[in-house]
């Protein structure tokens, strides 16, 4: 199977695959300290078959801390748990590794309590709190520290560290000419920026031993004004390596950037490029890492030699066992991470635990066990959407009894269009999964049959799960229901011819993303744009134009005050840029009056709609109009079984129309129940 379960060595420290899973805040850490819920989810890892997890980022001082729920360094009284973490790690035969990260600018004084520092004041556009200058002095204390938190974990047992020099935290504060303004011995040339990075690398090996393996993680490109670019970051690894780094892992850009980085629209392995150049000029191994989400594709830059080991952390949280059970050819039996940020990355932002969209257990690993049902039922599933699918699926692992029915010729649900927009293809790895699940644990499908009293009736079910779903909302304008006037759902289907002119009331989720899909129809290829581009054809320009969008116009008409709300805090933001490069209109904070039909026949009157802005009412034609005003629940089946059954319980949608992941954790939760 390629070189992917092929040993490696990091220094002195062996590897037994080069599957390694990395650092990420998972919001467990209580006050600092490991609990049993930080144990519970790693050692679900390292069972599953990874060969190294780097834990954390991790404050090596409290004024480094970033975010509230993580991993201290700076306290004796943290050695007993991490302690406690590393053997349930290496019981497993997992090395572990612990990320050494400091915040500086980057750490809010919300979480320390303390004024921010960093090598230049200069302010972190998002925290808005001017740092401290760190005086030469000051730098050795924060030295001193690294060090002290690195003999912390090495007396805890961990077998190596990682030191976070990329994503503009602290020492790539040092490296980067866009935080460093220094004129002393620690800013100006290359050299003086490395200073601070290759002197905790020696203080570091000088304490714990030039055996002790040290990772550097470092940023390819910074992804902003005046940042590293690849060139500069090969001459940093180079002198990294000379100080005695024993690895380096790439990823790419700052939290700070624009440019996308770990969304769901980026084609995966989009960044590889930065650790093969890094790999070309450094004899140690180098870690690829961001938008990997498949095995195959690891192999694929493994065998290419892009890079020596592969670093896969969302994949891990979606799956556990992804590296079992991609070397036991299990390949029905994975779940191939989204990159939505849905349950991870946005979860942590709102200051939740970190969670996933389909594995209701990650998280809760100590809480939740799918055991064999005392007494197995026969259980009845109405729907077949993500709730329906995955309480089938946990039913039958249950040991019921399960029959799904679905009114629709195929399973899903509304997970059908969602993965039907461009850069939004990653959703259907949802409902494969599912899919092939409930048909290999044997539930009786039903596809293509609805469900009523009558049927339920006959199947006499000891348990009943209604899990319908939502319904498209049809707002109640006149002329909604004219020939020009389609829903979103029926667009995505790809069964309507779309005109010129597209207007689309409603700017929630499904506009915006309908709106996307009308507005690049049409455009080019990027294959097609690269071999004119190669030939001089078209200009750079010219291919971001015709890749971006077709030649329609598109518009949004959204009553409230911005368009996209129920998009995550991670994605929202790329979600509106996708807008505006495809040159999408949106006119907000305005009312629909009604919906002007196309008089084909006299030509007298054009298509349209008629909206309410500013107290004023305006005209926009339109050849087609798309209905996107959301989903209400689709509760007609409740309202009739009523008390008909021993037992009925509803799940998603049809109790209240929310995210995928609520639903598909309540079909889970409900599962565990019967």
């Amino acid at each position: 199977m390629s070189r992917l379960f092929d040993t490696v060595h990091i220094g002195h420290m062996v590897l037994k695959n080069r599957i390694s899973m990395p650092a990420m805040d998972l919001g467990f850490a209580s006050n600092g300290a490991v609990n049993d819920k930080v144990i519970h989810f790693y050692t679900e890892r390292a069972k599953g078959g990874v060969s190294l997890i780097v834990v954390g980022g991790c404050y090596p001082e409290m004024n480094g801390k970033v975010w509230k729920s993580i991993i201290g360094l700076d306290k004796d009284e943290f050695i007993p748990g991490l302690k406690r973490l590393a053997d349930a790690v290496h019981a497993y035969d997992v090395r572990i590794a612990a990320q050494l990260l400091h915040g500086g600018r980057s750490a809010s004084s919300i979480f320390t309590k303390m004024q921010p520092v960093s090598p230049s004041p200069l302010t972190h556009k998002s925290i808005k709190q001017e740092p401290h200058i760190l005086t030469i002095p000051e730098i050795k204390t924060v030295i001193d520290n690294y060090v002290s938190a690195t003999v912390r974990v090495k007396k805890a047992g961990f077998d190596a560290v990682e030191l976070h020099g990329g994503m503009g935290y602290l020492i790539n504060q040092f490296l980067s000419k866009a935080t460093n303004k220094r004129d002393d011995k620690y800013g100006g040339s290359l050299e003086n920026r490395t200073r601070f990075a290759t002197e905790l690398i020696h203080a570091i090996k000088e304490t714990a031993g030039k055996d002790y393996p040290v990772i550097f993680r470092m940023s390819g490109d910074d992804f902003i004004e005046e940042g590293l670019k690849i060139d500069e970051c090969i001459e940093i690894a180079k002198i990294a390596e000379q100080a005695g780094a024993d690895a380096f892992h790439v990823s790419p850009g700052w939290h700070e950037s624009r440019t996308p980085i770990m969304m769901m629209v980026i084609p995966r392995m989009t960044y590889v490029f930065l650790a093969e150049r890094i790999k070309a000029h450094v004899s140690v191994p180098v870690i690829a890492s961001v938008r990997i989400n498949d095995l195959k594709q690891g192999e694929e830059i493994l065998d290419n030699d892009q890079a020596d080991l592969i670093s896969i952390g969302r994949p891990l949280i979606v799956d556990p066992e992804l590296p079992n059970k991609y070397k036991g050819g299990q390949f029905d039996d994975i779940r191939t991470c989204i990159a939505c940020n849905q349950g991870c990355f946005d979860s942590l932002l709102n200051f939740k635990t970190v969670s996933c969209i389909y594995n209701a257990m990650a998280g809760h690993e100590g809480e939740y066990t799918i055991t064999k049902a005392g007494k197995p039922k026969k259980v009845v599933v109405v729907g077949g959407g993500p709730a329906g699918m995955e309480a089938a699926r946990v039913l039958a692992l249950r040991g019921h009894k399960v029959t799904l029915y679905e009114k629709k010729d195929q399973l899903g649900g509304q997970l059908r269009y969602a993965c039907i927009p461009p850069g939004r293809e990653e959703v259907q790895n949802i409902i494969t999964y599912l899919e092939k699940q409930v048909m290999k644990h044997n539930v009786d499908l039903k596809i293509g049959k609805e469900a009523d009293v009558r049927i339920l009736q006959e199947e006499h079910p000891d348990a009943v799960v209604v899990a319908t779903g939502g319904r498209p909302i049809t707002p109640d304008i006149p002329g909604v229901s004219g020939k020009n006037v389609y829903s979103a759902t029926g667009i995505l289907e790809g069964n309507v011819p779309l005109g010129k002119d597209v207007v689309i009331i409603g700017g929630g989720t499904i506009g915006c993303e309908v709106a996307l899909y009308a507005a690049k129809q049409g455009a080019m290829r990027p294959e097609v744009a690269c071999f004119l581009l190669k030939h001089k054809v078209i200009t750079a320009q010219d291919v971001i134009t015709y890749t971006t969008k077709g030649n329609r116009n598109v518009t949004i008409l959204e009553m409230k005050r911005k368009v996209g709300g129920g998009f995550g805090i991670s994605t929202r933001w790329i979600i509106l840029q996708e807008l505006k490069d495809a040159e999408v209109h949106e006119i907000t904070n305005i009312k629909v009056k009604e919906v002007i039909e196309n008089d084909n026949e006299s030509g007298k009157r054009q298509g349209g709609v008629i909206y309410e802005k500013d107290g004023r009412e305006h005209f926009i034609k339109a050849d087609t109009v798309i209905i996107a005003a959301g989903y209400s629940p689709d509760n007609e089946l409740q309202k009739h079984i009523g008390e008909k059954f021993s037992e009925i319980y509803s799940v998603g949608d049809c109790v209240k129309v929310r995210t995928a992941l609520e639903a598909i954790h309540e079909g889970f939760k409900v599962a565990l129940m019967i």
